[in-house]
This record gives structure tokens, C-alpha cells and sequence, in this order.
């Protein structure tokens, strides 16, 4: 799937459902969140089971990181569902950006959860990568990720880091 596809996929559901939070967005297009205090290791996972989309996710992270793993999980029932018809979509420790659907389901997130606009205006202002992350409230790996998909669109920005391939699997997301 292209960048340009996964990137219009996330526009399209922000203008359908008119917000960037995530859980609001899954209520609106019928994926049924759920959050479970088991989960030891593993943050999230996405699945069908009888033609109905559920995303678990792990209750005992915080508020922030079950956003981004919420995006990530809608990612896979955007651009995966096909796939996850016939495998539950589920990321034990990593959340590994070697694979392709784990790679598109973190751009789908970015997309979806950074504005293009919040982040340039940030950026000409002087605000480094952390920074930005920082006024933005998310990850670090996952602004990175943005300002990449966003250079692929025309921008040029001159990134002093690249996002590591497995962020989402690491015990604690980067600082913000």
C-alpha cells in the first residue's frame, strides 16, 4: 500500500467522523474498543470475530500511549482488514516496522493523530523534533514518522533523528 493511499485512508475517516480521537472514531465506524487489565507484555491487538472489528488494549498503559495504540489497531481495520479476516492482528513485544502491515498501520496512526499544519507551523517556528513532540503530546517515533510521510509530500524538512522500527513494542514510548 502506498503512502499516498494510507494517507488519504486517514483523511477520509478524520472528515467522515470530524475528530482526531481515536476512540470516538472507532465507536463512529462500529470497531468495539475494548481494554483489559491481563495484558502483560502486549499493548494492543485488532481481530474480527464474527464480522464484528474489535481493538483490545492493554488498560494499564496510559492515557496517551492507548490513544496512539488505538490509531495503530485502526490503521489494521482500514488498510488490514481483509488480512485480519483470515489471522488476528495481535503484537506481542514488537510492534516490528520491518513487517510492511506494522509499518503502514504506524503511518496510518501518524497520519490520522498529527495535523500536517500543527506540525509545520511548529517546525517554522524553530521547535526541534522533541519539542514538537512535546507541544503535541505524542511520541517522539511517531512525529518522526509524520514529518517523514509529510517530506514525501512535498515538505522539507531536515529530520536530525529517524524513528525507531520498534517504538511501540518497547517497554516505555520515547519521551515526549
Amino acid at each position: 500500500m502506498t503512502s499516498k493511499i494510507i494517507h488519504e485512508s486517514a483523511l477520509k475517516l478524520l472528515k467522515r467522523c470530524d475528530s482526531r480521537n481515536p476512540f470516538k472514531i472507532a465507536e463512529e465506524i462500529g470497531v468495539h474498543v475494548l481494554f483489559r487489565n491481563d495484558f502483560v507484555q502486549l499493548k494492543g491487538m485488532y481481530t474480527i470475530i464474527k464480522r464484528n472489528r474489535f481493538i483490545f488494549i492493554n488498560a494499564n498503559l496510559d492515557e496517551c500511549k492507548q490513544r496512539i495504540i488505538c490509531a495503530h489497531e485502526l490503521g489494521h481495520d482500514t488498510i488490514h482488514r481483509e488480512f485480519a479476516k483470515e489471522k488476528v492482528l495481535q503484537e506481542f513485544t514488537l510492534y516490528d516496522m520491518s513487517t510492511r502491515p506494522e509499518y503502514e498501520a504506524n503511518v496510518f496512526a501518524a497520519e490520522l493523530l498529527i495535523d500536517d499544519n500543527e506540525v509545520f507551523e511548529l517546525a517554522q517556528e524553530g521547535f526541534t523534533e522533541q519539542q514538537i513532540a512535546s507541544e503535541l503530546y505524542t511520541d517522539m517515533n511517531l512525529l518522526l514518522i509524520k514529518m517523514q510521510e509529510m517530506n514525501k509530500r512535498g515538505y522539507n524538512f531536515n529530520l536530525s533523528e529517524v524513528p525507531r522500527g520498534d517504538f511501540l513494542g518497547r517497554q516505555a514510548f520515547e519521551k515526549m
